[in-house]
């Protein structure tokens, strides 16, 4: 606990502090106004231990640091490759583009359903919503 005084920063009265380096205000109505007339006038008032901030500084593109990039980006892919099995890797375009040329298909074979004399097999129409048989079907 401070042993000494404390001046408000709003109403320059003196107070003994309730925490140690922290309080700047004598009281929360002190502290609610200052804060107000700060917003609302944009107005500074003093305080004790305000720093300036520091700019931050910009780091410029090197060739070094492109190639250093590249590098660990090849690694990466190298190690995906080699350590990650297929079914496990992320979906492409291309695998993407399948399932949908799959599912936008008009023919989808049935499967528990047996196949007539003739060698045609079943398929489900999707645009008559119907069971069909079809010969000759790849």
């Amino acid at each position: 606990m401070e042993n000494y005084l404390y001046t408000c920063q709003y109403c320059s009265k003196e107070y003994k502090p309730n925490r140690r380096k922290k309080q700047k205000y004598c009281s929360n109505s002190c502290r609610t106004r200052a804060f107000a007339i700060r917003k609302n006038s944009g107005l500074n008032l003093p305080s004790i231990d305000r720093k300036k901030p520091t700019k931050t500084t910009i780091d410029k593109m090197s060739l070094a640091g492109v190639g250093n990039a590249a590098v660990g980006t090849l690694a990466v892919n190298l190690a995906t490759s080699l350590f990650i099995r297929e079914e496990n890797k992320p979906a492409t375009k291309k695998d993407l583009q399948d399932v949908k040329n799959l599912l936008t298909s008009r023919y989808h074979a049935v499967l528990n359903m047996p196949s007539q004399s003739n060698g045609a097999k079943p398929f489900y129409d999707l645009d008559t919503k119907q069971i069909i048989y079809l010969i000759n079907r790849q």
